[in-house]
């Protein structure tokens, strides 16, 4: 006999060529990463639980079942938006440590702020959706995502601030909060320009930046970041 989860899907035929594919992939994530791509494409309010359920190929129930509502799936599409960030704090944790007893280059901070949300942009499977999701959420804020940023994120912004101020203690801390910001506005514009769905960059340079290539998005982010660091602390002449 069927379990409870097996009959939840059993009734939604699947398209040609994804049976094998859906079988290795338990329902729940499948629920999980459909809504992940279809939150990136139409945002929160836009879209329905019917596309969900379209893409994951599953029904209703199964939504009901796993995540009880749109709300809850919300939640947890937010949960997972924590790969990203969590992706950067890592990354900054490896130059803390590799520059121990000492503190981390500017050059390195940043670049354990850029480089992997780059890596994460390139990957078809999720971390692309996701990283689409990020830009829409930060455009777009909701209640519930201006409280996700504050309790989630705003304490690993914290320690990248306090990570640029060791490596620039002579600039205040207003000064850090206001270009580390501008350093995120830089770092999605160019993750956004590098969707292959746009290449604005790559058309309007004729082919002179390549916005396929991590090492070059990777290189001219941080050098980029790295100048907008040093320069003269606001007001200086």
């Amino acid at each position: 006999m069927p379990t409870a989860r097996a009959a939840i899907a059993s009734d939604v035929p699947p398209a040609a060529g994804t049976a094998g594919r859906d079988a290795e992939v338990p329902p729940e994530q499948r629920i999980l990463l459909a809504a992940i791509a279809i939150f990136s494409e139409h945002g929160f309010d836009g879209a329905t639980l019917r596309q969900i359920t379209d893409r994951a190929r599953v029904n209703l129930a199964a939504v009901n079942y796993y995540y009880r509502s749109k709300d809850e799936l919300v939640r947890r599409v937010l949960e997972r938006l924590m790969g990203p960030i969590q992706a950067r704090l890592a990354a900054l944790e490896a130059c803390e440590a590799a520059a121990a007893p000492g503190f981390p280059t500017l050059e390195a901070v940043i670049e354990a702020m850029v480089r992997p949300t780059v890596t994460l942009s390139r990957d078809e499977s999720g971390g692309r959706p996701l990283i689409r999701l990020l830009l829409q959420v930060r455009a777009l804020p909701r209640p519930e995502t201006a409280r996700f940023f504050q309790e989630r994120v705003d304490p690993i912004v914290e320690r990248f601030v306090a990570a640029i101020g060791r490596a620039r203690p002579e600039l205040a801390r207003a000064d850090i909060f206001w270009r580390y910001n501008f350093a995120l506005g830089a770092l999605m514009q160019v993750l956004t320009d590098s969707d292959p769905s746009l290449l604005r960059l790559a058309r309007q340079s004729g082919g002179l930046c390549d916005t396929g290539d991590d090492e070059a998005i990777t290189g001219q982010l941080v050098a980029f970041i790295v100048a907008g660091f040093e320069g003269p602390p606001a007001g200086a002449r």
